[in-house]
């Protein structure tokens, strides 16, 4: 495959209210809106713009469930971070909700949930 090809990825992410989730992503995250498209949809960028989230307005939100497994993954992705303990503590400081930070041997990180129930982690 030409590396060329492909040089980003963009993620959908349910929410009920997009106005009260896209402060959420921009105040919590420090995501930048490149997109507004409401009330549908907001598209929001993280660092250079390589990977986007996309804040879809939908009524009914159905969390999916990681299926069981022996690597103890529980979510679909994580952000990745330098310093786990930093980012756990800025993020409680605003008021997010978040999990304990765990070991996982090489991997350090917590699971970080959003206004809509949406399920992340966020490791080193």
């Amino acid at each position: 495959m030409n590396i060329d090809l492909l040089y980003g990825v963009g993620i959908f992410i349910p929410v009920r209210h997009l106005a009260k989730a896209t402060d959420w992503y921009k105040e919590m995250l420090g995501f930048e809106m490149i997109h507004d498209d409401s009330p549908a949809a907001n598209v929001l960028k993280v660092g250079d713009g390589t990977v986007t989230f996309c804040l879809v307005t939908c009524e009914d939100i159905e969390q999916p469930k990681f299926p069981q497994n022996d690597y103890e993954v529980n979510v679909y992705f994580n952000f990745h971070t330098n310093d786990v303990e930093k980012a756990h503590q800025l993020l409680s400081s605003k008021g997010a909700n978040v999990g304990e930070i765990h070991d996982y041997g090489k991997v350090r990180g917590f699971d970080l949930i959003d206004l809509d129930g949406n399920h992340f982690g966020v490791v080193t």
